[in-house]
């Protein structure tokens, strides 16, 4: 199904501002999902909606010309698009926690441009010298152990809690109790 220009108009000018307050709603996270990313998906997902709806009972909906401005269509298009908000706004949820406070390579260059620094970097040292006032107890030495095995960081952004507990020679709970603690402890001071 090809639409005119007259008819993605009328799509626009009922459901153009649906889709916009939809598109603030998805998420607020631009790392995650820009406004202009979800308002393109929600376009595609209103033509997709067209096309849906003329497939629905073999055809017998007619063509858009036919159904445009009946009930059906209107229920049916604002269910595609509040949907396609649930199950983006989904996704974007369950990878939140790994892209929290991050920030746009494409809007920060020198981010790209940034050195590989070693783990024995100054930089490096003057921070640990910094959470040494910050952290408690085997919270520096939990987290000095992260930075030079960064192996014990899966690939999903969680820590091997078991292999760390055993390198630092503590309790899987007394470990996972300090990571929760560092974790806690550097949101609030940074």
């Amino acid at each position: 199904m090809t639409l005119s220009s007259d008819q993605w108009q009328l799509i626009e000018d009922k459901y153009g501002m649906l889709m916009r307050k939809i598109c603030h709603k998805i998420s607020g996270d631009k790392a995650l999902a820009s406004y202009e990313d979800n308002l393109q998906d929600l376009q595609i997902s209103a033509l997709e909606a067209v096309t849906g709806y003329e497939k629905q009972h073999e055809g017998k909906n007619g063509k858009f010309d036919e159904f445009w401005g009946s009930k059906g269509f209107d229920q049916y298009i604002k269910t595609v698009l509040w949907n396609h908000k649930n199950s983006k706004g989904k996704n974007i949820s369950k990878r939140y926690h790994i892209n929290r406070d991050t920030v746009s390579a494409n809007e920060n260059q020198e981010v790209i441009m940034m050195q590989d620094e070693k783990s024995n970097s100054n930089d490096l040292t003057h921070f640990f010298d910094e959470m040494r006032d910050v952290l408690e107890g085997s919270q520096s030495d939990i987290l000095r152990e992260l930075v030079k095995c960064p192996d014990l960081i899966r690939k999903n952004g969680k820590v091997n809690v078991h292999s760390l507990a055993r390198k630092v020679g503590e309790t899987v709970y007394e470990t996972k109790k300090q990571l929760d603690g560092i974790s806690w402890r550097l949101s609030n001071e940074l």
